[in-house]
């Protein structure tokens, strides 16, 4: 008995001290700089243009239904979208909206319509080309403090140069991954954050000031070293909104003087429509 309890508790201290390493190990790993991470981040979504399907459900208690958006996506400033109401939605739901810089534009009844896109206009997270537009983004968001814009160069210790880690950059773990989660720590308190995977450098999740969450999971790699999600998810209020991408191909070398992302090209045949449905119209307010 007395060997029997010899050998629990050395199993039982061989156990904590492998739990404290890997814990050590996970959380005491290195951290690039900052500009690094949000440059390879960039280096993810491809070049040119690209054409997206996905089916976008909602649901809400027992209710479920389904609007199909074919998006055409130039990089952040420029996209357009086109929405068409499924099953009981058909007829419903339709429209196209085209997104340049932080303006949205789209024709209701007959006029063109022009507002601006708030905090959560989060589709341009999974697009942006640019490492500056993210990190200026992030400040705007109240993600990073404004001290993230400006560059900064190594420090000499012991005769190598290093970087001293910044406080609103951290691990954390969200879709089964380690992440590069850069926002206010925990500790502080629960602020913006996002969380851009440790391996391949893609964004897993967004949390806005507004507590809106978008998680994206299930990455695949496309045409011209693009990676997307094949599935996102939206949650705000007491809403839940899945996306599941059908479709992602390459349009090839695409301009912003492409007539598709013009106010010019919308007519009557693309007037927004949307039926009197909290959750369609919170979220076509909010996210598109």
């Amino acid at each position: 008995m007395k060997n029997f309890t010899r050998f629990a508790a050395r199993n039982f201290l061989a156990r904590l001290i492998l739990s404290g390493f890997t814990f050590s190990s996970v959380s005491f790993a290195y951290i690039p700089e900052y500009s690094l991470i949000t440059s390879r981040a960039a280096d993810q979504h491809g070049k040119g243009g690209y054409q997206i399907e996905q089916e976008v459900t909602f649901r809400r208690d027992a209710e479920s239904y389904t609007v199909k958006e074919t998006w055409t996506v130039l990089n952040e400033n420029n996209m357009r979208v086109t929405i068409e109401g499924r099953g009981p939605l058909r007829g419903l739901v339709q429209g196209t909206i085209i997104f340049e810089g932080a303006q949205k534009s789209f024709i209701s009844g007959t006029a063109l319509k022009n507002q601006r896109l708030g905090e959560d206009w989060l589709e341009p997270l999974l697009h942006f080309r640019s490492s500056k537009y993210l990190r200026s983004r992030l400040v705007n968001l109240k993600v990073a403090p404004s001290e993230s814009l400006r560059d900064r160069g190594p420090i000499e210790t012991d005769g190598a140069a290093k970087y001293e880690p910044v406080s609103f950059v951290r691990l954390s773990r969200s879709g089964g991954a380690v992440n590069y989660a850069i926002g206010i720590s925990p500790t502080v308190g629960i602020g913006p954050t996002i969380w851009i995977e440790q391996d391949q450098f893609v964004v897993r999740k967004f949390r806005g000031a507004s507590q809106a969450v978008m998680k994206a999971d299930n990455y695949a790699k496309f045409d011209d070293k693009m990676w997307y999600p094949r599935a996102l998810t939206y949650n705000f209020g007491t809403f839940n909104v899945s996306v599941n991408v059908t479709s992602v191909k390459s349009l090839g070398k695409l301009t912003a003087a492409d007539n598709r992302f013009k106010t010019g090209s919308l007519g009557p045949a693309n007037a927004l429509k949307l039926p009197d449905s909290d959750a369609l119209r919170e979220f076509y307010s909010r996210f598109r």
